[in-house]
């Protein structure tokens, strides 16, 4: 039996391969979900899952579009949100002096939100409910997020913007929560929102957008929407580009996997070699974070 501190550092390791080990198995099913044929057309049967291609179609703009994407010059019919927080969190810079682009920083929250719009094929407007993107990942609106208090990343929880079922890749905005202040709550009335960013991923009117779903009517009309057997798949990269992003990160998550599983076994059988291996590619890694926080700093002081 090798001593008590190897059995807790081999369970620690099992509990992070464990968590990485579901989230290559969740791609892996995302990945078999994903449409290899081409995209269907109306009419469709109730229940059955199909695949749209085709633009989108804005109905009712997202409330709070002009705030999420500056200057669009086209409707916004959804975004997904990431918020964030910066590794300074013990001083007083602000967006507006230090610049989003030259921090740190930090995810705690991510969601979706969306007005009304659909994805035109052969004439028709494919309605487009986005309802069970927040419901599997436990998210909420963008409303119910308070800022400021107690703000940690949770490492093991999987936020929308980086789950499997989105591939939007068109744009990505950057924006200081001021501009959301009368859309987010604060914790207490101290709380600069400016030391807060808000990352968002618009679809735009008449961008090209790949769906799949669950079709249900409502009133006659065709929606798409997700379920735990159709998980809604959402893409304005094209599935094959969803596709090879998939395999990318199930590969990249396989090989940790399989490194970790190693030190682990060396660590029970006392060989020491891959821990080594491991501590030396932790050191290079911080030592290259350091690097780039030392350029970022000596870039905001020459500014």
């Amino acid at each position: 039996m090798p001593p008590i501190i190897v059995v807790i550092g081999v369970a620690a390791l099992m509990m992070v391969v464990l968590a990485h080990g579901y989230r290559t198995l969740t791609a892996l099913s995302v990945l078999r979900s994903l449409p290899s044929a081409g995209t269907d057309t109306p009419p469709f049967i109730e229940d059955e899952t199909v695949t749209v291609t085709g633009k989108l179609v804005v109905e009712t703009p997202v409330r709070t579009a002009e705030a999420a994407v500056e200057g669009a010059n086209r409707a916004v019919g959804a975004y997904l949100w990431r918020a964030r927080f910066p590794d300074n969190t013990n001083s007083n810079l602000t967006i507006e002096d230090w610049g989003w682009e030259h921090q740190r920083w930090h995810t705690f929250a991510s969601g979706i939100e969306w007005g009304r719009f659909s994805v035109a094929v052969d004439g028709q407007n494919i309605r487009i409910d986005p309802t069970w993107l927040r419901e599997a990942t436990e998210t909420e609106s963008l409303e119910n997020l308070e800022i400021g208090g107690i703000t940690k990343p949770d490492r093991f929880s999987v936020y929308l913007w980086d789950s499997w079922y989105t591939f939007l890749r068109d744009s990505t905005e950057h924006r200081s929560f001021k501009r959301f202040a009368g859309h987010v709550q604060r914790h207490n009335d101290g709380v600069d929102l400016d030391r807060y960013l808000l990352e968002t991923r618009p679809l735009l009117e008449g961008t090209t957008v790949n769906v799949s779903g669950k079709v249900q009517f409502e009133r006659g009309d065709p929606v798409l929407r997700g379920s735990n057997e159709s998980p809604l798949l959402l893409s304005d990269g094209g599935f094959n580009g969803h596709r090879r992003w998939l395999r990318r990160r199930a590969l990249r998550k396989g090989t940790l996997i399989t490194g970790l599983l190693v030190v682990a076994v060396g660590l029970w059988f006392g060989w020491y070699l891959p821990l080594g291996g491991l501590i030396v590619g932790w050191i290079i890694y911080g030592a290259y974070r350091f690097t780039q926080d030392v350029d970022i700093f000596l870039k905001w002081i020459r500014r």
